[in-house]
């Protein structure tokens, strides 16, 4: 028969997995959303998860979104993904370190899904 220090640390032992589940989900659906961006904006600057971005207006040229911490310092090195001049919601899924930096394709806007942690 099991003693009350088994019990108790089996007890930890589900808590903790169970919270790591948690933070795996939440990285995987994202918790934070941007507003519609409609200009180059510094969304992030920590480190995290890009998990989609949804085109609300395609616009006449191409977007980016960057592993950076400022606008300044969002360049062709460190792009994350392009973001097209097509509607809809695009999973990326994607690790960034320094930030996330939306850099607006002419008349585009978009909405950014993100995890920080």
């Amino acid at each position: 028969m099991a003693n009350l220090d088994d019990l108790l640390t089996a007890a930890k032992n589900i808590v903790t997995a169970i919270n790591g589940v948690n933070v795996t989900m939440r990285a995987n659906i994202g918790t934070l959303t941007s507003p519609t961006l409609i200009a180059n904006t510094v969304i992030a600057t920590k480190p995290g998860r890009l998990v989609n971005f949804a085109v609300t207006v395609t616009g006449t040229g191409n977007g980016a979104i960057h592993n950076a911490s400022t606008v300044a310092t969002a360049t062709a090195a460190n792009l994350l993904v392009v973001v097209p001049q097509t509607l809809g919601v695009v999973d990326v899924g994607q690790a960034f370190t320094a930030g996330l930096v939306y850099i607006r394709g002419t008349g585009q806007s978009a909405n950014v899904t993100y995890y920080l942690g």
